[in-house]
């Protein structure tokens, strides 16, 4: 059996980060990491088992913007030259598996070409119109800690928004897009595909917001592997709150691992 990547992408909470690795290590696994552009000091991550990667192209990653896209077909482009895998495994820095590795690698194996996502949906017009179909500007310091900045960001952005309303400024007409959460798991083929169509993918999903939740879900339910993508509704524990996923407690590592999903987001060290 090939093996299963697993693609991190990681700006804070290197203790659980590193926790997250040694839980996936694992001979048939290699695991590549990016971490954000604007961390200082690179984590020392180590693996006894795994193949390890650290990418030297880093993203400066900002919420909700199209550098999310950006970073994440770099990762996808860096694992497939290490490949072929029998899957991707999309995944954040503060993920936890809630099944050891071993049953995480069976349960791929007996999938064998279905693509996992959670959330599969077609969002609302709004929201549709609002993400994909609008020039989301000025989202650089949109969730910015410098409140001035923040505040200065989210008035131009709106106010950018609502002149396209006003004159009538629409994209992507004519184009059909599907949701789900950026956190999946995808087989070589889809990777392929995803990465063929990467010009295209950058022109269509630039200004986005959050277009990270819609490209590979739109484009492979526009593909040929359409009938291969599935909707797991055991893929991912998290919850949403407003725009983020609340954070879980490692206190409550054990009761989750009870919940029969694969994997947990989000926890913190504090």
């Amino acid at each position: 059996m090939r093996k299963q990547a697993f693609l991190i992408i990681a700006h804070n909470e290197f203790e659980i980060l590193k926790l997250l690795v040694s839980k996936l290590d694992n001979p048939r696994v290699d695991i590549f990491i990016h971490i954000d552009r604007k961390v200082k000091v690179i984590p020392e991550i180590k693996v006894g088992k795994s193949g390890l990667f650290i990418l030297d192209k880093r993203v400066d990653v900002h919420w909700g913007s199209d550098s999310q896209i950006k970073c994440e077909l770099d990762i996808l482009k860096e694992a497939s030259g290490y490949g072929p895998y029998e899957y991707y495994h999309l995944i954040s820095g503060v993920h936890l598996p809630l099944k050891p590795i071993g049953d995480i690698l069976s349960f791929f194996d007996s999938r064998k070409e279905d693509c996992i996502l959670s959330g599969l949906c077609q969002s609302s017009p709004y929201q549709e119109r609002l993400k994909v179909r609008s020039f989301n500007l000025f989202l650089k310091y949109y969730s910015s800690k410098n409140v001035a900045l923040k505040n200065v960001s989210q008035f131009l952005w709106k106010s950018s928004i609502a002149a396209q309303r006003l004159f009538g400024i629409e994209r992507n007409r004519g184009m059909v897009f599907y949701k789900a959460s950026n956190w999946l798991s995808v087989t070589q083929e889809a990777v392929d595909y995803i990465l063929s169509q990467e010009k295209e993918i950058l022109k269509t999903y630039r200004y986005s917001f959050c277009g990270d939740e819609y490209f590979i879900p739109s484009e492979l339910m526009a593909s040929p592997l359409k009938d291969k993508v599935v909707n797991s509704e055991k893929y991912l524990l998290h919850n949403i709150s407003r725009s983020n996923a609340s954070t879980y407690r490692l206190d409550e590592y054990d009761s989750l691992c009870e919940t029969g999903y694969l994997f947990a987001r989000k926890f913190t060290e504090r």
